[in-house]
């Protein structure tokens, strides 16, 4: 009898996969089990086995891992027809849930179009929604427990950033899941356990929500070089499982499972433990590191806010002959932070960039994560959770790195933090020419440095050199590069009091009135004309994400908390005098609002500001069709991709990559545009009119630069077809990439205004 069985199960096998050569790939399977619930599963994503197992049959789906289908009572197939039926009719169970009338972007929900048009929605050509994201998308309410699985065998879901509540374990799974994102919402309850263990799972993402119960040790298996895995910030209870304490990437991995609300039984929490390399090529252990040294302070340059390294320089320099030792890393620009050790004669350890993206890349989440590990190898202090578990910092929101010193203290001994204090303050408000136009009637350009003390000034001193450094990191790309001759550039020496940026210290330039008052001491500015004035910070990501202010009159002020980097060609070159606006995504998932779109509008009417960006994703309707349509700039991949002016849908940017966008590339076409006319509109005089054949004869090298630039493009975030649209996903990616600068903020007024009414600096990240 059971061998009947079995060759009637064969049989079956033989069905499926005869359905699954259909033209219309992707045949659902659905398991009709004795508890009631189904599973589906798709024919794409792997072959059925039947087999005996301790004397029942069972089916054997192989993935990541091999999963079993126990208890069936019978299998279905259904019909291409019928499985895109159930899955409108699961899409309109969800909307109507989750109050979809008020969603941010409903478009086409609800509707007889394709599936694929409903905003969110992807089939990738199956019968059935294989791809479902909402993210940051107001979705509000709980999800009815059938309705993932009535989707189909969904692979991807991303639910992030709404105030979606209710409990996970209460919902049914399909058995083809591969991605589950549903992070900062509100769900409560416990993890579903069994989704751990179904063949294809590789990402759950549910950080910062209100979870509750045990961690299962069944996360283990998101936990290899495949998977990805974030639980932090819920409320989960008991002890960590042992299985996950002795996984061996427990020490990549803690601080995306253990910071909890503060109920979670803390581990002995391990420190890195790495076979990486020094910026000098030299290999090592990070376990002989802690083993050599009474404790070790791991830290990452780029979360670190204030001059968290000024303030540590010193407890170096006093606590080295004590047995302390630091770590220090970030995951690019290995150029830029040799250049900052050199300067500031930085001595500890720092890992090479590639070393540690090989090392820990994939697992890095951008925390401010200042870990004091001893000689054991244990993390004795962390600034992403407290003694108890509780998390302290999420995405930059806290100070608590900061707390670090006092701990070093305790073990070491206090130390006097009082910075140096400049006393000679003679060449405060001297002014350099840098530059004088040799064609046209000038455009004037002003660099004024913040946190140089009184040491760094003087005739071929270190203001000066670095001064003349931003002038050059300016004019490095098309096309500033063949417009230099256009402009007037000059430095203005301002002495800070103190070059350390952390609380009761002082700086030349603490508000924007102090900016503009020193570029106002060039008696050479040519009068009635935009005040454009680059604020270099003596620095190495000392205060948070550089940010430019656009005034009214064009003016505008940029702050390179980097110190001379790309982002002054982004920030100064870009927003400040292109009038660019960002071509990344600030938010994902986030949608551009009528809001929104009405004052990209209404600032390009009114300033032309964002000739780079626009709402059209019919590309003979942007602002940029002509260059699209120019046989000449084909090799820019000029189009329309989705995700621009900080939001992931409704604004297009031309290109899949840029200065704007990553900083990592030169202009594209519209930008390059779009700061000729301004320049030339400026050097050249009222009478000057723009003409486009002349423009392509001047971009020659413009267009040049930028192809040569894509073998270097930045990583996409996302796999995209010839429209930008996201195809796939790679469950090894992050979400987004961090981005060095903010959005520009437009001010009213102009800038003799802002000397009325000064703002005050402030940092962030």
């Amino acid at each position: 009898m059971k061998r009947f069985i079995f060759l009637l199960a064969l049989s079956v096998a033989a069905i499926v996969s005869t359905r699954a050569q259909d033209p219309y790939e992707g045949q659902a399977v659905v398991f009709h089990l004795a508890s009631g619930d189904s599973l589906l599963h798709d024919m794409i994503m792997s072959g059925l086995q039947p087999c005996l197992m301790d004397g029942e049959i069972v089916w054997r789906v192989d993935g990541a891992r091999t999963y079993h289908v126990k208890n069936v009572e019978s299998i279905t197939l259904p019909t291409p027809e019928q499985s895109l039926a159930s899955a409108r009719e699961a899409l309109i169970k969800l909307y109507n849930a989750l109050d979809g009338d008020h969603w941010d972007n409903n478009t086409n929900w609800c509707t007889d179009k394709p599936l694929d048009e409903w905003h969110g929605v992807e089939t990738w050509g199956r019968p059935y929604v294989a791809y479902l994201n909402l993210q940051y998308n107001k979705l509000k309410g709980k999800i009815p427990a059938g309705v993932l699985t009535q989707l189909g065998p969904t692979g991807c879901f991303n639910l992030s950033e709404n105030s979606i509540s209710g409990s996970l374990s209460e919902l049914k799974w399909n058995l083809d899941i591969e991605q589950f994102q549903a992070f900062r919402n509100e769900l409560t309850g416990e993890l579903p356990e069994e989704i751990f263990h179904y063949p294809f799972f590789a990402l759950m993402n549910v950080f910062d929500n209100k979870m509750t119960g045990k961690i299962p040790a069944s996360i283990v298996n998101l936990m290899d070089e495949k998977g990805r895995l974030e639980i932090y910030g819920n409320d989960f209870s008991g002890e960590v499982p042992e299985a996950i304490l002795n996984h061996p990437r427990f020490n990549l991995m803690w601080y995306l499972i253990v910071p909890q609300s503060g109920h979670l039984v803390v581990p002995a929490i391990p420190g890195y433990r790495l076979e990486v390399t020094d910026l000098s090529g030299n290999k090592f252990n990070t376990t002989d590191i802690y083993k050599e040294n009474q404790y070790t302070l791991v830290f990452d340059y780029q979360s670190a806010r204030g001059d968290f390294t000024s303030k540590l320089m010193k407890a170096y320099e006093t606590y080295k002959k004590k047995g302390f030792e630091v770590l220090g890393m970030t995951p690019a620009y290995a150029e830029e932070l040799n250049e900052y050790l050199r300067l500031n004669n930085i001595s500890w350890l720092n890992l090479d960039p590639d070393s540690f993206v090989d090392a820990i890349g994939r697992y890095y989440v951008d925390f401010n994560f200042i870990n004091l590990v001893d000689q054991n190898g244990n993390v004795v202090f962390s600034s992403i959770m407290d003694e108890n578990g509780k998390l302290e910092d999420t995405w930059g929101s806290s100070t608590r790195e900061w707390m670090v010193f006092d701990v070093l203290a305790e073990k070491f001994g206090n130390i006097d933090y009082t910075p140096y204090t400049s006393a000679d303050y003679s060449h405060d408000g001297e002014v350099m020419t840098l530059q004088k136009a040799t064609v046209g009637k000038g455009v004037d350009i002003v660099f004024v440095g913040n946190c140089f003390v009184d040491k760094d000034m003087g005739p071929g001193g270190f203001y000066e050199r670095k001064m003349k450094e931003a002038m050059e990191q300016f004019f490095a790309y098309e096309p500033y590069t063949s417009l230099r001759n256009r402009f007037n550039v000059y430095a203005v020496m301002a002495v800070s009091p103190n070059k350390e940026l952390y609380e009761g210290t002082k700086q030349a330039i603490m508000s924007d009135a102090d900016a503009f008052s020193y570029a106002q001491k060039i008696p050479t500015l040519i009068p009635n004309r935009p005040l454009r004035v680059n604020v270099i910070y003596n620095s190495y990501n000392a205060g948070g994400r550089s940010i430019t202010f656009m005034f009214d009159d064009h003016s505008y002020l940029a702050y390179m908390y980097d110190g001379v980097s790309r982002v002054l060609n982004h920030e100064g070159g870009g927003h400040g005098v292109g009038r660019l606006y960002d071509e990344y995504v600030e938010q994902a998932g986030s949608t551009a609002t009528q809001q929104i779109t009405d004052y990209y509008e209404q600032m390009w009417k009114d300033y032309g500001r964002g000739a780079n960006i626009d709402m059209h994703a019919d590309v003979t309707q942007t602002r940029w069709a002509r260059l699209a349509a120019d046989s000449r700039y084909a090799g820019e991949g000029l189009g329309a991709y989705e995700g621009s002016g900080t939001v992931a849908y409704g604004i297009y940017r031309p290109t899949r990559n840029s200065m704007m966008r990553y900083n990592d590339i030169p202009f594209n076409a519209p930008s390059r545009e779009a700061i000729y006319k301004y320049v030339m509109q400026e050097s050249e005089g009222p009478g000057w009119t723009y003409d486009y054949e002349t423009f392509v004869e001047f971009d020659e090298k413009g267009r040049a630069e930028f192809a040569a630039s894509q073998s270097i493009n930045a990583p996409q975030m996302r796999t995209e077809d010839a429209d930008g649209h996201q195809t796939s996903i790679d469950v090894t990616e992050g979400t987004e990439m961090r981005q060095r600068s903010l959005p520009p903020v437009a001010v009213q007024g102009t800038w003799q205004d802002a000397l009325k009414h000064p703002r005050k600096i402030s940092y962030s990240k």
